[in-house]
């Protein structure tokens, strides 16, 4: 990869997230598992709607329960002051429930005239062990294609592209030593706008080695802050495992004598790591600390996110099993404004000491 000012180029999409898809026929999404395959396809610009972590949310406040996060809030705060008018649609997963319900109320607001904006769709995705969630899941790639005017012909070119994406940001999670706020910036800039148009030359400029390499899973962080927390103590991020981590779109998708929608559909249950998903997070939060080479595990859970609550019980004993330090935090505030951020970084200093 020719190497480019790579921390400037992701400035510029945190800071201006909207400015690709803005243009004509731009697409924006809401939730995990999306196929990038298919927006890549459509030949529109897109991205996942951003979220603003410090803004008031005083008109989304007045629709939405408590128990929706705060980047919903902000995303519907956003929607209402006008900022997603220039998209052609919104298309919201099924794969979480927060977003789910995003989408039924945006429907009905516009239904309502209390809302303008793009017009919303929903990708109707299932995550069970069954053919039939694949055959689901298949049609569902389908109408999704047809909303956004996508050939037949043109997914499977579109799936090869989409998978050097995917073995890009294999390649970069894998160099990860240190340099953890850069990580957690590039996987935002990369979900907020569509990556392969700026990826392929990323060169990340790396500043030694950390004393304490850290897994950060559960709940999708506001932004940096943890990660900076973290880095401040001198352990880093070396990979995350939540629903919009670096490799959040899995491994490559494969091309045999299955249709190419068929192919996706299997990849994309099989890659989810999505409150809904169906999988054993247990062992998968072992089996990711142990591919990244993690010397400690944070937990970090908002209050929010029920779903993955669940599991906790079962991560921290697997963790502990597994001889893994790991500290959980539960029922955070998704601002990180509640003393999160020195308890974190507590426990990494602690860490740290033992290992001396």
């Amino acid at each position: 990869m020719s190497e480019i000012d790579l921390p400037a180029v992701i400035t510029c999409a945190l800071e201006a997230p909207l400015a690709a898809s803005s243009a004509p026929g731009g697409v924006g999404i809401v939730g995990p598992d999306v196929p990038i395959d298919v927006l890549l396809a459509s030949g529109r610009p897109f991205g996942h709607l951003p979220w603003q972590s410090t803004d008031e949310t005083a008109w989304a406040d007045g629709w939405l329960e408590s128990s929706f996060p705060y980047w919903a809030r902000s995303i519907l705060e956003q929607w209402h002051a006008g900022a997603f008018d220039a998209l052609d649609a919104v298309v919201f997963s099924r794969g979480d429930d927060a977003g789910q319900r995003l989408y039924y109320y945006v429907s009905g607001l516009q239904r309502r005239g209390l809302l303008g904006g793009p017009a919303p769709q929903v990708f109707d995705i299932a995550y069970a062990r069954r053919d039939s969630s694949v055959r689901h899941t298949a049609a569902a790639i389908r109408d999704l294609c047809r909303v956004l005017d996508v050939a037949a012909a043109a997914l499977p070119a579109a799936i090869e592209r989409a998978n050097r994406l995917r073995r890009t940001l294999a390649n970069l999670e894998q160099a990860r030593a240190t340099n953890g706020p850069l990580y957690e910036r590039l996987a935002r800039a990369a979900l907020w706008s569509d990556p392969t148009r700026w990826i392929d030359d990323a060169a990340i400029p790396e500043r030694g080695t950390s004393r304490l390499r850290v897994l950060l899973a559960g709940s999708v962080p506001p932004d940096d802050r943890l990660h900076k927390a973290i880095e401040a103590t001198g352990a880093s991020v070396i990979a995350e495992a939540h629903v919009h981590g670096l490799m959040r779109l899995g491994p490559a998708v494969a091309l045999d004598r299955a249709s190419a929608e068929t192919q996706l559909a299997l990849r994309l249950r099989e890659a989810s790591v999505g409150p809904r998903a169906m999988i054993d997070r247990a062992r998968w939060v072992v089996a990711r600390a142990a591919a990244a080479r993690a010397d400690a595990v944070v937990i970090w859970l908002t209050r929010e996110d029920e779903a993955l609550a669940w599991h906790v019980p079962a991560q921290r004993g697997a963790l502990a099993a597994a001889g893994m330090p790991a500290l959980i935090v539960p029922a955070a505030r998704w601002q990180a404004d509640d003393g999160t951020l020195d308890r974190i970084a507590g426990f990494c200093v602690e860490a740290i000491n033992a290992t001396v």
